[in-house]
């Protein structure tokens, strides 16, 4: 996810196209057909929100990024869509195969964002261990 100014212009710029004002945050699976890790869809989260990477998706659902993202609606369940905004939202660039938790979610599962973000922040690392642990112990390619 970027969060630089430039990013939070083009958001901006692309709400106010279609109509002006945000009405609406995203929460849930981020589908797209551009690769992951390439932040270059526009859009707006609830304040509080956190976005899971796209590694980390695709690892849940052990190199699956949609099973990651069936994992992920399992794990967190909240609001998922086009979410009409009661609160302050935050204009990012998002990557295809991230996931955001909406703060809602967060709160209800950890009583607050910060041990929210806090576990998450740990649970990201987690999974990156863990992913790079599994394929150092794959076996290389069959040789003929």
């Amino acid at each position: 996810m970027t969060t630089n100014r430039g990013a939070s212009q083009d958001a901006l710029r692309i709400a106010r196209a279609e109509g002006g004002a945000v009405t609406k945050t995203h929460a849930g699976a981020i589908h797209s057909p551009v690769s992951g890790r390439t932040d270059h869809l526009p859009t707006h989260v609830a304040s509080g929100s956190y976005v899971i990477p796209a590694d980390i998706i695709s690892a849940m659902g052990e190199g699956n990024t949609m099973a990651g993202f069936k994992v992920a609606d399992r794990m967190f369940p909240g609001p998922t869509g086009a979410i009409p905004m009661n609160g302050s939202s935050v204009p990012v660039v998002v990557a295809g195969g991230e996931y955001v938790i909406h703060p809602d979610t967060i709160a209800s599962k950890w009583g607050s964002l910060d041990d929210g973000h806090r576990t998450l922040d740990e649970f990201v690392k987690q999974m990156r261990a863990k992913t790079v642990k599994t394929l150092q112990a794959l076996p290389g390619p069959k040789r003929d």
